[in-house]
């Protein structure tokens, strides 16, 4: 499966450092991006953050204006999950904890339309017990970023028991697309460099 358009909208959920990191990866990409986080303000808060660290890329010479205002009006916060719905790929970046992340899969999973990927940045969880429960387990796929996510190349597409390879193929090439170094690994303690 090739990558994904950059017309397709992102939704990132947890507007924490990697949560924020993640939603600046893919605006810089050309995506539209929606960034939400159910600590009220935060996902605001996140993108001035994000609009700081683009200004400071300009000072250095990195990155020029008219691409800082560019990257900037592609990113929105959301209030509510329900602003997520028409999302082509999600990606959660929330608390490492295995039953919060199955609930707000769940969620997702009647949210967003059958043909939305649903990715998780854990760095240790089970992908195939993250699906576990899920009508459609094949959508859910690990997308694993490293800190801090601008700046890492590597990113590991993990694969459950149940993910569909085809969906897998297709966050690798949107990965690479976005400037990446993906690798595909099967779901194993760790992945490959946390074991490592």
């Amino acid at each position: 499966m090739p990558a994904l358009p950059n017309t397709s909208l992102v939704a990132v959920i947890g507007a924490g450092a990697m949560g924020a990191d993640i939603a600046q990866v893919a605006a810089q990409a050309g995506h539209p991006v929606r960034l939400y986080d159910n600590r009220p303000g935060a996902a605001a808060q996140a993108m001035e953050g994000i609009a700081r660290q683009l200004a400071r890329l300009v000072e250095k010479g990195k990155l020029d204006v008219d691409a800082q205002r560019a990257i900037v009006a592609r990113l929105q916060p959301a209030d509510t999950l329900e602003e997520l719905a028409e999302a082509h790929l999600v990606i959660e970046a929330i608390v490492e904890n295995l039953e919060i992340k199955r609930s707000l899969l769940h969620t997702l999973e009647a949210l967003c339309a059958p043909t939305c990927i649903l990715a998780s940045n854990t760095s240790s969880l089970s992908i195939t017990s993250l699906a576990a429960g899920l009508k459609h387990p094949g959508r859910v796929i690990g997308m694993h970023f490293f800190n801090p996510a601008p700046l890492m190349a590597l990113v590991e597409i993990v694969s459950g028991l149940d993910s569909d390879p085809a969906l897998a193929d297709s966050l690798y090439a949107t990965a690479k697309a976005w400037s990446k170094k993906p690798v595909h690994t099967r779901s194993t303690p760790g992945f490959i460099v946390n074991r490592v």
